[in-house]
């Protein structure tokens, strides 16, 4: 196309659309205006010598996200510009606001900007000033970006608030035209995404509720502005969350894997054996003990699949593993366990293919309930549904 194309650079990787017009205007350039030839090729010369490659890169909407919240975690100034412009997701008493879901299935987060939400705080009664401030910035932007928020409307009187009714519920969902779920049941009917950003602003909000007074001299500690950690008036020693690792294992044995359930959960239901790393351990040890705890066997190998944060009982991150073993003999801990079996691999099929029954009458019993695992969004049920598909390949 151009009158020296054998000195043409090469398009940059993922650049195609920049690239391609900056080649259209310097093809104009030497074409219609020849005295500009020379200093089209000196520009060629220069962007070779200085890596056109990095000159020309996109940095992606991922990373510019994550350092603007990077840099609003670090500055409070920065923090307190974008409260102004950012949109905020409502908590009630720790239980997330939802509303039903516009594009899928299921429920979906609402936002809020600045003005409007500070609106509805004065219809309940409610001094923004006092609760804002109180917010936490929640990781990653839309594409704009405008930072995002979680802010907990609390039933307890909040100093500098005016009298609330005792039926606040009621009025908040009233106000913001949505409804207040519990936090387990709503993980499993929002988006994967906004599963992630309910699970953080619940833990983060909860972290902050029980970490009012430092551990090292027992003074008053104050968050800042993002809510990412918090400061001791007295010592000034800094806290920042934490989270509690947990090792949940699918243990198999040929083409049955080993499930068990607790008392509390619902009739019928059985997952993956799970427990927490004790200090010292790595995650393979703690594999190996709690299935040697719980259920008496000795493992054979441990790998590793992927991992899910959870926001109960106080923030987990779990480590999703598959364990193999040599013995089906169960020698089950009744104090940890109601019950432990082995299931073939057609009668996992048809668990997944069930889906959660929903039993929760009293005279339904763990024997008496078909097979049901726990909902797809679950780290216990990708770890099942996975070890089910691996085996069927093989065969």
């Amino acid at each position: 196309m151009l009158g020296y194309e054998s000195e043409l650079l090469p398009l940059p990787p993922g650049n195609w659309r920049t690239w391609k017009c900056v080649e259209h205007i310097m093809y104009c350039l030497v074409r219609y205006l020849p005295c500009f030839s020379r200093p089209v090729r000196t520009l060629e010369r220069l962007i070779k010598l200085h890596n056109y490659s990095k000159l020309f890169r996109e940095t992606s909407t991922y990373v510019g996200n994550i350092r603007v919240v990077q840099k609003l975690k670090e500055n409070d100034d920065l923090c307190r510009d974008a409260l102004e412009r950012g949109v905020f997701t409502v908590l009630y008493d720790l239980k997330p606001l939802l509303v039903k879901a516009t594009e899928r299935r299921g429920l979906s987060i609402p936002w809020w900007g600045t003005d409007e939400l500070m609106q509805k705080l004065f219809q309940l009664r409610m001094d923004p000033e006092a609760i804002l401030p109180q917010c936490i910035l929640l990781n990653g932007c839309d594409d704009q970006p405008t930072a995002r928020f979680a802010v907990n409307i609390s039933s307890r009187k909040i100093a500098g608030t005016k009298d609330v009714s005792s039926d606040l519920q009621t009025q908040v969902e009233e106000t913001f035209g949505a409804s207040v779920f519990n936090v387990r049941k709503a993980l499993f009917v929002v988006s994967p995404t906004e599963g992630q950003l309910m699970s953080q602003a619940h833990s983060l909000l909860s972290w902050h509720v029980s970490h009012q007074f430092c551990s090292q001299c027992g003074g008053n500690t104050t968050k800042n502005l993002a809510g990412n950690k918090r400061r001791c008036t007295a010592c000034e020693a800094e806290h920042y969350p934490q989270m509690a690792p947990v090792g949940i294992v699918l243990v198999s044995h040929e083409n049955k894997c080993l499930l068990a359930r607790q008392k509390q959960f619902p009739p019928g239901m059985y997952s993956a054996l799970a427990g927490f790393c004790d200090m010292g351990e790595c995650l393979e040890d703690t594999v190996r003990r709690e299935v040697a705890e719980e259920v008496g066997l000795e493992v054979d190998t441990v790998s590793y699949m992927s991992s899910q944060h959870w926001p109960f009982p106080a923030s987990s991150i779990m480590f999703g593993c598959y364990a193999t073993v040599t013995s089906m003999e169960l020698e089950v801990d009744k104090t940890e366990l109601e019950d432990a079996q082995w299931f073939s691999l057609p009668q996992v099929q048809v668990a997944l293919l069930t889906g959660p029954l929903g039993f929760t009458r009293s005279k339904d019993t763990f024997e008496s309930v078909p097979l049901w695992i726990p909902p797809r969004e679950a780290i216990a049920h990708q770890l099942i549904r996975n070890w089910a598909e691996m085996k069927l390949k093989k065969r």
